[in-house]
């Protein structure tokens, strides 16, 4: 019976993380999408690293995860290489369009507004899924930087992104 209480309260307290962690991807997706609009070619770059970044902190803060600076710089830069020549590619294309006064400027920043948003909101969403799986105890804190953690991360990165 207390087992089954506790287990009870932990899928509860789960659910309650999960939907603060929702919200912090949603909100952190559109403020990058916002920064991906920005009409100067690469100016957005820098920030949408830093907005990923303080996004990953912010779920580890939510879960009550401590990884530490280093840690989340290392999982930001293993899920943007997760991402591909696809995504690059693409956010290069787009700031190159910027180059081009008037409508390659528009439809540049249009295209890199979609993109920031939504690697924002996969790299988010695959987080969670790494986070989830530390509060369960499927992983430990002392785990978040291995190379079992990485590859859940882009795996779940990668599902995200085809999601999409």
């Amino acid at each position: 019976m207390e087992k089954e209480l506790n287990d009870e309260l932990k899928g509860l307290e789960i659910t309650v993380l999960n939907e603060k962690a929702e919200n912090a991807v949603a909100v952190a997706a559109a403020a990058a999408t916002v920064t991906g609009a920005v009409p100067l070619p690469f100016a957005d770059a820098p920030l949408l690293i830093g907005e990923q970044v303080t996004l990953m902190a912010t779920i580890c803060g939510i879960y009550g995860i401590d990884v530490g600076k280093d840690g989340l710089k290392m999982l930001a830069a293993t899920v943007l290489g997760a991402g591909g020549a696809t995504i690059v590619g693409k956010t290069i294309a787009t700031n190159l369009l910027k180059l081009i006064p008037g409508v390659g400027t528009f439809m540049g920043s249009a295209i890199s507004a979609g993109t920031a948003g939504t690697v924002t909101l996969a790299m988010g969403k695959a987080f969670i899924e790494v986070c989830k799986a530390v509060k369960l105890g499927k992983l430990g804190e002392s785990d978040f930087t291995s190379s079992e953690v990485i590859a859940m991360m882009k795996e779940q990165f990668k599902d995200q992104i085809q999601s999409r």
